[in-house]
């Protein structure tokens, strides 16, 4: 039976570092406008459908490299199934309507600093930052308060 082999390659150590941060904030933050039930679907979720783009899109497209292109890695479980998910979930969680626009931006911004942090580190390799600008704006403007209204079962 073949073992995994779970590479660590240069700059490995930020996504692990981030990773820490953002569950700690995670674990610690006060639960102001998301419960624990809604943070376990969010996780779950966000890290499937990153995982499912990343297969489908990234991989066969060859959109940029990250680490050691024939080894999966520890940057690879924490950039697709825990950062964006952690992410996601203190979004959600200081998410209000009238403030919308302005988490928005922040979190979008954030989102591409965090990102452009792995290219500095040399873990991610021919990738421009600005292609994810849409799909970090879609997700936070549109798809993440759907999904918590979905899950409440407020469909609308």
């Amino acid at each position: 039976m073949k073992h995994p082999d779970f590479a660590l390659t240069q700059g490995w150590w930020y996504p692990a570092i981030l990773s820490v941060v953002v569950l700690l904030i995670v674990i610690f933050m006060p639960k102001r406008r998301i419960n624990w039930r809604e943070i376990y679907i969010t996780f779950g979720i966000v890290g499937y459908i990153l995982w499912m783009v990343d297969m489908v899109t990234a991989v066969p497209l060859d959109i940029f490299d990250l680490g050691d292109p024939q080894k999966e890695g520890l940057p690879e479980i924490t950039l697709f199934g825990i950062i964006p998910s952690c992410l996601a979930v203190i979004y959600l969680n200081v998410y209000n309507e009238e403030k919308k626009w302005v988490l928005v931006i922040f979190f979008v911004i954030l989102s591409l600093i965090l990102e452009y942090g792995t290219t500095k580190v040399g873990l991610m390799k021919n990738y421009n930052n600005l292609w994810s600008t849409p799909i970090h704006f879609i997700a936070y403007a549109f798809y993440l308060p759907w999904h918590l209204r979905f899950i409440r079962g407020n469909k609308g």
